[in-house]
């Protein structure tokens, strides 16, 4: 009987009022949404950027959405590989790198061109030490795909015999004669981090597309709230290019069309801010949301209900915004309108599940917190999902 005379003495008394609710971190979320997807990345980033340098703090969204473990099966392929050769077992390590490469060619995303040029090398170094010279034409073509991964690559004469040698030789005259093209890369979405050859080329799409030998070539593509991405591309002189899709985390899209529906609704609009605001904020675990349509930017306090609207993110105006974001979150005003402008949709109610606020609440998403860019930002009326969530500082 103990446990339930404790919960009836614990019960708050008839007409009692509720206990307030806990207050949300003083941090900022952003969102920004425009028709370009591509301007809009941009803006996500040079808006947070300029927030991160006026101090303003941020959430960092993504971080609520772990992704899958990486497979780790290429890795100990390699490992392997490279243990036979060193146990002298040249044909264990010739089969155990070329079952490499076939794991890598099928998951781009799990390889990186050292590696890849690495596995090329002692394919091609392998073939003619374990098949003689007539292996040289084939060696020749694997020591001309682990240049074009890893233009550094040497073979030393002390190491390697000279009919190995030679066919690298004979490689690196092929290379440097093939001529270049040029290299376009892509995204959907845009936005995303492109590596080539551990050098990051910029953020999609690529305006300016690099030179690179005629050839394969491996991209490899992050952004943060994304499963990492990779693709082969072939350049012949009149140019290459890839675009791959990238994968959300788990549930990340998900929110991202949950703000959709509710920054929609209020961004450049007049009195208080839309119903949902406030339960967004809970779920991302921020009083103030930074939303914009890539031109102009609001603050929401979605505790109170006060908005700061009309700021212009020109390059001329952008930091003179973001200070004037931070000192509405460092002095965040008493309520002066209602928070919400329609009761918001209960259980049952028509439409997609993911943009019900009571679907969050049971889902129970949890933004880790952080002072790393990431945030919300406002999405126009259109169909599809034209914003995109900021998802750290480039």
């Amino acid at each position: 009987m103990l446990p339930l005379i404790l919960l009836v003495l614990a019960a708050p008394k008839p007409g009692a009022a509720a206990p307030a609710k806990p207050s949300l971190p003083s941090k900022a979320a952003v969102f920004v949404s425009s028709p370009d997807e591509a301007a809009a990345a941009k803006s996500e980033a040079d808006l947070s950027k300029a927030l991160e340098d006026a101090t303003v703090p941020l959430v960092d969204v993504p971080a609520a959405f772990p992704l899958p473990p990486r497979d780790e099966a290429g890795d100990k392929l390699v490992k392997d590989a490279r243990q036979a050769y060193d146990d002298l077992d040249y044909e264990g390590a010739a089969a155990k790198w070329t079952e490499a490469l076939e794991f890598f060619v099928k998951n781009p995303h799990l390889a990186d061109a050292k590696t890849l040029g690495d596995a090329h090398f002692f394919v091609g170094a392998l073939a003619v030490q374990n098949g003689g010279k007539s292996q040289s034409k084939k060696a020749t073509e694997e020591f001309v795909r682990a240049l074009l991964n890893n233009p550094d690559l040497t073979c030393d004469p002390q190491v390697y015999g000279a009919d190995v040698k030679k066919a690298f030789d004979k490689a690196l005259t092929e290379v440097s004669g093939k001529g270049v093209g040029a290299l376009a890369a892509d995204s959907n979405p845009p936005g995303a981090t492109v590596t080539l050859r551990g050098k990051e080329l910029g953020k999609t799409p690529i305006t300016e597309a690099p030179s690179v030998p005629v050839g394969r070539h491996l991209l490899l593509f992050t952004r943060p709230g994304y499963e990492p991405a990779g693709a082969f591309a072939d350049v012949s002189k009149e140019g290459g290019s890839a675009k791959p899709t990238l994968t959300p985390a788990p549930g990340y899209l998900e929110v991202r069309d949950a703000a959709t529906a509710v920054v929609g609704k209020g961004v450049g609009a007049k009195g208080p801010i839309p119903a949902g605001a406030e339960k967004l904020g809970e779920i991302v675990k921020a009083r103030f949301l930074v939303l914009s349509d890539g031109a102009t930017a609001e603050v929401w306090d979605v505790e109170t209900g006060n908005r700061l609207a009309g700021l212009s993110l020109s390059a001329e105006e952008l930091n003179e915004s973001a200070k004037k974001i931070g000192d509405f979150i460092a002095k965040p005003g008493a309520a002066a309108v209602a928070a919400v402008t329609e009761t918001p949709e209960e259980p049952g109610a028509g439409g997609p599940v993911y943009k019900k606020w009571w679907f969050w609440t049971a889902v129970g998403v949890v933004a880790v917190g952080g002072v790393t860019a990431a945030g919300v930002a406002a999405a126009n009326n259109s169909g599809g999902r034209p914003f995109n969530v900021v998802l750290g500082i480039p």
